[in-house]
């Protein structure tokens, strides 16, 4: 269906069409409130070596595979004995809860007891996602907290709790300060309540329906979604859903100027329907590049994404139209009253055309101070210092890595298959790690399946972090020395190499597809070579430059913020999500210029008019982008608060440095060859 036909029914149907979204909605809703419960953990899972070896240390040798574990804490320094028995009253509760097994205990392995400190570990049964909550919960209720004796959970499953629960706090939070600042936004870039509430309401319907649509899928399809989808959809949703809104009502009022309503809609579907459209493909194309990574964390936050892109992108070439015209008489703009910002638009724009070597220069040189912090950009996988620093269970993390996990080593397992030879297999590879200089320690551990069934392990502990490159590449080259044996490795460093490894990895096949496609979609829109390509560069260069200022913001510690690592998602996330986001500023800007050339043929004309014209859309699209994203600052888990800043960055650079000076100051430059592309006439 075109443009033109969407445009007609919008007219025609106006009140089924607006009914039925409104129905939508309400229906959607309680799906919508559902949406936490279908959630599974954070999705940073590899289909390689690490999950196996876990499953079959589970199987082998009774190691939960992802153990809860119990930390007792003997702070006022009662005797052992009472220690211990307020141990064994605990753990005698713990085994009571039905789908918890206590998997290794203190009072069993002298080891796990160090001075004041002691811990079990605990195995929660396979069940649903609500059954392992449930069954934490009793846990916690079963902790006795005396005066002398403090038990604290902690654990990969309890610290997925915490921030599953702290994701939805910091969503709340987010929006309360983020929508009452972008309805603000809209009332004085669109001069009204009445015109304000539209792009609002539209991104709450997409919002609402996104989430419903996604507890379906989550609920139906088998699909394990990551708790992220729950901040990425209402962040991006409102989002682009007020900009691409924002953009047809202000289209429209400025088309009324002079016109009918119905004409005046026709005019602005063809006109900023059609960026709406392209920017859409755009960003859906950046999202699908993000699949390459093969992990739920970015296929289902790409997926839902995507959803909340197409109903965007639906309800804004059916319910704001149908909603314009049906609120034409009260939209009408005033028509003796110029632009309020036109003027300034226009200063900069004549600023830009006469000195473009200097806007070049000035705004080249700050992206690059931005990106140079960039050189030392570190990522790492999420852990308990994802959470605030008062949290309980990284509290308990710390104390428990200080006390039993010094950071000085890390532990691998190797799983070699029982078979004919395997003993002396088994005791040739321990051998030969011992002379490894990188071992510290190289252990033989024997499994619980009888008849050959099962696995010899070597317990191998190495020098430095678990996450340290030294042990990563470690693990890399044992890959290759093992391909040709039936050994697998394990342990926490290999899942560290294995997310690395499968981020980076594949991001350059990202990197190609987002490109090449976008490359492709930007030269049929705009009929020329240079502008995707200086559209693409463009956007790469204020991603580049918001990973330099992440880089400075949080491993830096600046502003009170707690210094940290770079979550190994963010970086894929950004680019996936901004790369195409930003591309809206750029079509917004670019799809007025094209305009104005298509009807004078007059470049300089056309970039004057086309920065005049959109400046002022594109600074309050900008800003309510920011308004939506940049309260993510304030949340409590590291993750979202590092995704809510990087957006907002992008979106900053690229709106004013990016879209306002280097665009037009290239486009002066390169005169008639912005519209030239080879074989096809101008």
């Amino acid at each position: 269906m075109t443009l033109r036909r969407l445009t007609n029914t919008a007219i025609r149907r106006r009140s089924w069409i607006i009914g039925f979204w409104l129905i939508l909605a309400a229906c959607f809703t309680p799906l919508a409130a559902k949406l936490p419960d279908v959630l599974g953990d954070h999705g940073l899972e590899t289909d390689g070596q690490y999950a196996d070896v876990q499953r079959l240390l589970s199987q082998e040798l009774r190691m939960p595979e992802e153990p809860v574990i119990v930390l007792f804490h003997n702070h006022d320094g009662r005797s052992s004995r009472s220690f211990g028995q307020s141990i064994a009253n605990t753990m005698s509760r713990i085994g009571q809860i039905s789908g918890t097994l206590v998997a290794s205990s203190p009072l069993e392995r002298p080891e796990m007891l160090q001075g004041e400190y002691a811990y079990a570990t605990l195995a929660i049964l396979p069940g649903s996602m609500e059954d392992k909550q449930l069954a934490l919960e009793r846990i916690r209720g079963v902790l006795t907290n005396s005066g002398d004796v403090k038990a604290t959970l902690t654990g990969k499953p309890v610290v997925q709790q915490d921030v599953n629960r702290l994701s939805r706090t910091d969503l709340q939070a987010a929006e309360a300060v983020g929508l009452p600042i972008a309805f603000g936004l809209l009332v004085f870039a669109l001069g009204g309540l009445l015109p304000a509430v539209l792009p609002l309401a539209a991104g709450g319907i997409t919002v609402i329906v996104s989430m419903g649509m996604m507890c379906l899928i989550g609920q139906y399809s088998g699909l394990s979604l990551s708790v992220f989808v729950y901040n990425v959809i209402p962040m991006v949703g409102m989002a682009v859903c007020i900009d691409f809104a924002l953009l047809m009502v202000s289209r429209f009022r400025e088309e009324r100027q002079g016109q009918k309503a119905d004409e005046a809609l026709r005019r602005t579907m063809i006109t900023s329907g059609r960026a709406v459209t392209i920017s859409a493909g755009c960003v859906a194309l950046a999202l699908l590049g993000t699949l390459y990574v093969r992990m739920p964390i970015f296929n289902t936050v790409a997926l839902g994404t995507l959803v909340v892109l197409a109903v965007s992108m639906l309800v804004n070439l059916t319910f704001v139209p149908a909603l314009l015209y049906a609120l034409r008489g009260r939209l009408a703009s005033r028509r003796e009253r110029p632009h309020p910002s036109g003027r300034l638009w226009r200063t900069l724009a004549n600023a830009v055309m006469r000195r473009p070597a200097a806007a070049v220069t000035f705004a080249m040189g700050f992206l690059l101070i931005c990106m140079f912090p960039i050189r030392s950009l570190e990522v790492g996988v999420p852990g308990p210092q994802s959470l605030p620093q008062s949290q309980e269970s990284r509290l308990a993390a710390e104390a428990f890595a200080l006390h039993f996990q010094p950071s000085s080593v890390s532990q691998v397992w190797l799983a070699v298959k029982e078979g004919p030879g395997s003993r002396q297999a088994v005791e040739s590879i321990r051998h030969e790690l011992l002379r490894d200089p990188y071992v510290v320690q190289a252990d033989i551990k024997e499994g619980h399946l009888a008849g050959g069934q099962g696995h010899r392990w070597i317990s191998v502990w190495l020098q430095g972090d678990k996450a340290a490159n030294t042990t990563m590449q470690w693990l890399r080259e044992r890959d290759r020395q093992y391909a040709d044996l039936d050994v697998k490795i394990g342990g926490e460093p290999k899942y560290d190499q294995e997310v690395h490894d499968e981020v980076f990895g594949r991001m350059k096949h990202v990197l190609l597809f987002v490109v090449l496609s976008n490359f492709l979609v930007l030269a049929a829109a705009f009929r020329s070579l240079f502008i995707p390509v200086k559209a693409i560069a463009m956007n790469l260069m204020s991603i580049a430059a918001s990973f330099g200022l992440l880089s400075w913001l949080f491993q830096g510690g600046r502003f009170g913020i707690e210094a940290t690592d770079i979550a190994i998602m963010i970086p894929v996330f950004i680019f996936g999500l901004t790369f195409g986001i930003s591309m809206d500023y750029g079509i917004f800007l670019l799809s007025r210029i094209y305009e104005g050339y298509g009807e004078t043929r007059n470049n300089d004309r056309a970039i004057r008019e086309g920065l005049t014209a959109s400046g002022s859309i594109i600074a309050s699209a900008a800003a309510i982008m920011i308004a939506v994203t940049a309260p993510f600052a304030l949340a409590d888990v590291s993750g979202v608060k590092q995704l809510g800043i990087g957006i907002a960055a992008v979106v900053l650079l690229d709106a004013t440095i990016v879209r306002m000076l280097l665009v037009p100051a290239l486009m002066k430059c390169f005169g008639k060859w912005n519209w030239w592309l080879p074989f096809v006439r101008s």
